[in-house]
């Protein structure tokens, strides 16, 4: 598993990185907040680490960032902040655990175990041919058809399409323009909204809950993307 700490003071990025990768894992450091969003705008770990007391952003922004954007990648915070409204804000926020300086290596380490345990446990996503697994939802892009479960799901040709150019991109951001070109074609006189339109109605028929999408995550700015394998690495 690939953990993400950010953290800035030294003797501590290097006490968690031998602790997790003694373990097993790898990881990745970055000591500033924008260091941070700047990595998850690229990559999905399976796993973030975060201190909130950075020197350039407060951690909560990168939090926030990574809710957004990653809403079933793992957060544990870990931070000298431990107030009662400071361990409740976080948990708003989108943190799945919050861990408080001092901290016991061996605690820290088991409750990130069981944390990775927990969340890896979604179906991943896996892509065959022409044949794409998220989750419950498989697209077999040959026959035009999507299924939830035994469900047959009624998406048209263009829907699929969608899903065909958010899937090729492997979880990265997908330019509104270049799906404008790939789906409806560069002599379409379509603009950005038709595919916002598109995404939304897409998201009403795959979505668990498409107020909360957590399958298709708008970026601000750019288009969209897909959110893969539950906060699996890209």
């Amino acid at each position: 598993m690939n953990i993400l700490i950010v953290e800035d003071e030294p003797g501590l990025q290097l006490g968690l990185t031998d602790l997790f990768e003694e373990a097993g894992h790898t990881t990745e450091v970055r000591d500033t907040g924008k260091g941070a969003i700047q990595y998850l705008r690229d990559q999905t770990p399976n796993l973030v680490i975060l201190d909130l007391g950075l020197p350039d952003i407060d951690g909560t922004r990168v939090l926030e960032f990574a809710h957004q954007n990653h809403p079933r990648l793992p957060v544990m915070v870990l931070t000298a902040r431990a107030n009662d409204s400071d361990i409740v804000l976080g948990f708003k926020m989108g943190a799945f655990d919050y861990v408080t300086k001092p901290f016991s290596p061996r605690v820290l380490l088991a409750r990130t175990e069981a944390l990775l345990q927990r969340t890896g446990s979604e179906p991943p996503t896996t892509i065959t041919g022409n044949k794409a697994v998220l989750g419950d939802l498989v697209v077999d892009f040959d026959r035009y058809e999507a299924f939830r479960g035994d469900a047959l799901l009624h998406l048209t040709t263009r829907e699929i399409e969608l899903l065909r150019i958010l899937f090729s991109h492997g979880g990265k951001p997908v330019h509104r323009n270049d799906i404008l070109d790939e789906v409806w074609g560069m002599d379409s006189e379509a603009g950005p909204r038709t595919v916002d339109t598109h995404i939304a109605l897409l998201r009403k028929k795959i979505e668990p809950n498409p107020d909360r999408p957590t399958y298709i995550i708008s970026q601000r700015g750019i288009g969209y993307k897909l959110v893969l394998g539950g906060g699996g690495s890209n």
